[in-house]
């Protein structure tokens, strides 16, 4: 099994085993590093005839708070348009790498799941959440789309969609449920045991058929056009990385810091008391 340093991968017991996100300081931001080493972890779960069934969770405080936007620079201004193009396809390959893995992924959130975050927990199969959970993708309001919508659309519908893309705002734990953007909702300190006891369940069904259980389902939404769905997103983002606002975000975050200009794109959308 390969060493990694951003991500734990380990067997739990039997044929369960987990991914943990390795870097709680960062609250588990998704780094150029660990999405590389996620690659490396779905292709030793594909290949291990003695695993069918992974959780995924975060160390520290949250599940992840994204993608890492340490060191970002303005699409407009270091990449062309094909690059930038090329990089968000090669992201939606890596989520449908997920979706499509064999085997069952259950991923297990708790504070905060956001942008990339959410993306990452779309694309697994089910998903347990601690009643503390936020979902949501605040940097629509400066940064452009999310390549794959997160497959909320498929999730809950398009309105409901619309409403968190249109503001940004996070989604409670229990507004995610009611909404099918998860599976469960348990108290935190409930929330490892009771993911782990299910698991158990699903490891008591022959891999070979809980591979075929959900090459069916996805083959529904094959049908109904998810990837290219996904495809066609990425390459409205490319455009939204084109547009005045991110330009002048980015151009911001270089300035002033990337806490700072956090700080003031999101202070005009904190709910008053």
């Amino acid at each position: 099994m390969a060493s990694y340093e951003t991500v734990i991968y380990e067997n739990v017991e039997g044929k369960i085993w987990r991914l943990t996100l390795n870097r709680p300081e960062k609250l588990n931001a998704l780094s150029q590093k660990l999405l590389g080493e996620l690659d490396s972890v779905m292709e030793e779960y594909s290949a291990n005839p003695e695993a069918s069934v992974l959780i995924i969770r975060g160390a520290g405080r949250a599940f992840s708070a994204g993608y890492d936007l340490q060191g970002t620079q303005h699409p407009g201004s270091t990449f062309t348009v094909t690059n930038d193009r090329l990089g968000l396809h090669r992201t939606i390959e890596r989520w449908q790498r997920l979706w499509m893995l064999p085997k069952p992924t259950i991923a297990q959130v708790h504070g905060y799941c956001l942008a990339g975050g959410t993306e990452f927990v779309g694309h697994c199969d089910l998903v347990f959440a601690s009643e503390d959970a936020q979902f949501g993708h605040p940097a629509g309001r400066s940064l452009g789309i999310l390549p794959t919508l997160s497959m909320w659309p498929v999730l809950m519908g398009p309105r409901k969609t619309k409403e968190y893309f249109f503001t940004g705002d996070y989604m409670s734990a229990r507004e995610a449920l009611e909404w099918h953007l998860v599976n469960r909702v348990y108290p935190k300190e409930k929330l490892e045991g009771e993911t782990l006891a299910y698991a158990r369940r699903v490891a008591m069904v022959p891999a070979e058929l809980l591979i075929l259980h959900k090459a069916a389902v996805n083959r529904y939404l094959d049908i109904l056009g998810i990837r290219a769905a996904e495809q066609s997103s990425a390459d409205i983002d490319v455009i939204a990385h084109q547009t005045e606002t991110v330009k002048e975000w980015m151009k911001a975050s270089r300035e002033r810091g990337l806490k700072s200009a956090l700080t003031e794109r999101d202070r005009p959308f904190a709910k008053k008391a």
